[in-house]
């Protein structure tokens, strides 16, 4: 009596003798070899091969002689499983890139701290930020490059347009923070710092000083009959719990001909700063971080509003503070000498 086998890669049937169990048949459909077992376990190849149409069932035909292997043999064990070089990274894919050219992709976030170091000599504009925002940039977009090189469940193509989008990402936020404007910047951080005093830098890099409140580019001139040109300028306004306002003024200006600093010139400047109220006598100041000379008057105005107000000259610019608010002095602890004390003339002025 002839027995059923059933071959483990067309999974068709197909009739052998008692005698041929256990012995190596050629299958009659698809020319495979097998061992002959009447039950052979269920085993679903990882990638069977097409099927052929069902008819009657063939004879298989030994091809070896007789051979007594155990039933587990026909079994494929874990390390005779078909590769999967589609979605393994350390397998060459099938008609795609090799893992080092995706890791090499994964790499292209690092020349972002490059372009951001080479940006001011090729656009002529300064960073808000400083050079550690694109490196954490960098090395966070590579992380993630990285993390979708070894996700093996996509596929290579998937891979690649996940990495190149991530590259893609990380540099047009890269661009979008330079170019990012100060005063946005100044409001943004108002909003998440209990301190209110920043450190700001004028548009054209001329100076720097410490403002409080919320900062804003300024260019009007604070003296117009003197004929200034505001070349760069800064406001604040600062309001405190007790509703009460400051204004601070930070600007850089050219005259129509170069200022002399010397005591007619500043004494025209008091008599045009006497037309807003009553003045207290004015006193020589000196700039100490550049040592430069200049003149502090305070002006009192209506609703017992004061101004003080300090003007330097260096180098023939002038350069105009002044702090407003109710029942100021001039030695002000809190709201006075941290503005004046913190003001600075910049010597190299990266943007003209």
């Amino acid at each position: 009596m002839s027995l059923v086998v059933r071959c483990p890669t067309c999974w068709g049937e197909s009739q052998v003798e008692p005698d041929a169990l256990h012995q190596v048949v050629q299958c009659p459909r698809c020319a495979a070899s097998f061992i002959a077992i009447e039950e052979i376990p269920t085993i679903h190849p990882r990638y069977p091969a097409p099927r052929v149409g069902r008819s009657a069932r063939s004879r298989a035909m030994p091809v070896t002689p007789p051979t007594s292997l155990p039933a587990e043999a026909t079994a494929p064990s874990g390390s005779d499983l078909i590769p999967d070089p589609e979605h393994d990274p350390h397998t060459p894919p099938i008609a795609g890139l090799p893992v080092s050219v995706l890791l090499g992709l994964a790499l292209l976030p690092f020349g972002i701290p490059v372009l951001w170091w080479a940006a001011p000599f090729l656009t002529g504009q300064k960073a808000a930020l400083s050079l550690a925002v694109p490196i954490c940039l960098s090395f966070a977009a590579s992380a993630l490059c990285m993390g979708v090189v070894y996700t093996i469940d996509w596929t290579a193509t998937t891979r690649i347009k996940g990495v190149l989008m991530l590259v893609g990402l990380a540099y047009l936020a890269a661009a979008g923070l330079y170019f990012l404007k100060k005063d946005l910047m100044d409001r943004v951080r108002a909003l998440f710092t209990d301190d209110p005093w920043h450190v700001v830098f004028s548009e054209k890099g001329r100076f720097k000083v410490r403002m409080p409140g919320l900062i804003e580019t300024h260019t009007d001139s604070p003296l117009p009959q003197l004929n200034w040109r505001i070349d760069d300028g800064r406001r604040a306004t600062y309001q405190t719990e007790l509703d009460d306002e400051y204004v601070y003024l930070a600007k850089a200006a050219t005259p129509a001909a170069p200022a002399p600093g010397d005591d007619a010139w500043f004494d025209a400047i008091g008599q045009q700063l006497a037309q807003w109220g009553r003045l207290s006598e004015p006193r020589d100041v000196t700039l100490w971080a550049n040592d430069q000379r200049g003149r502090e008057w305070t002006v009192h105005l209506n609703n017992n509003i004061v101004r003080v107000v300090r003007v330097y000259v260096s180098d023939g610019r002038v350069y105009y503070l002044s702090v407003e608010g109710r029942h100021l002095t001039a030695s002000d602890p809190t709201f006075v000498e941290p503005f004046f004390r913190s003001f600075e003339i910049m010597k190299v002025h990266p943007n003209p």
